[in-house]
């Protein structure tokens, strides 16, 4: 049977779909009720949408993980070409539930400070002064939110080291965080540069995390066909 579906599949679908089932397999033993979930079908993610009004491609180009379920855009198993994008943003979030895992709730309000600090607002039922919370919605600088996604995005550019064996645009990298997208999460570019490059030199040298280790486990498991 693998002989015969070896004969219709290209060597490299056979290694996209062994690495998928092997990540997916991975993240389901560690993730109690992973779920995949097109962001189309879910009302939540249109009212998310709405609200994050400054991110304009978020049902379109965006992963959205609220732990333990992964919404993703409908472009998602639709086109074959997409493969291993789909394997690199699913190893990315992989680390977002990992910290979820480990973090608790501090996870959530880390990565939505400081703007979660608007909802003191509600305190302007009993003293008006609350509504100064209100300043928290302006796009202030969010060092718990970098420090996730940057954790989230050190897995994208191992992922790309390990599998296309070339350098991830680290520039294009930088200027999500530094953007809309992320709500101008860390404006600092050039230190940013610097840290995502050390990375990239860790992970060279093999210096990794233990997300990491287990996502190259991972990897080289799902190469071994």
């Amino acid at each position: 049977m693998k002989r015969h579906i070896t004969s219709v599949m290209s060597r490299r679908d056979v290694v996209h779909l062994s690495i998928r089932v092997e990540l997916l397999k991975h993240i389901d033993e560690q993730i109690p009720g992973f779920t995949l979930r097109q962001k189309s079908n879910s009302s939540f993610m249109k009212v998310l949408s709405f609200l994050l009004f400054f991110n304009k491609k978020f049902m379109t180009h965006y992963t959205t993980t609220i732990y333990p379920v992964v919404y993703v855009p409908d472009f998602w198993g639709k086109y074959k070409s997409y493969g291993s994008l789909e394997h690199e943003i699913l190893a990315h979030e992989y680390v977002h539930m990992y910290d979820r895992k480990r973090l608790g709730w501090l996870f959530n309000i880390l990565y939505l400070s400081p703007q979660i600090f608007a909802l003191f607002a509600l305190g302007a039922f009993w003293n008006p002064w609350f509504l100064l919370s209100l300043i928290f919605l302006l796009p202030w600088p969010s060092p718990g939110r970098a420090w996730l996604e940057f954790r989230g995005y050190r897995m994208s550019i191992a992922y790309q080291h390990w599998t296309k064996h070339k350098k991830c645009d680290i520039y294009r990298v930088v200027e999500r965080f530094t953007g809309p997208n992320y709500y101008y999460m860390f404006p600092f570019k050039k230190l940013l540069e610097k840290w995502f490059n050390k990375e990239l030199e860790k992970i060279k040298k093999d210096e990794l995390s233990p997300e990491l280790v287990e996502i190259k486990q991972v990897i080289e498991r799902g190469l071994d066909v």
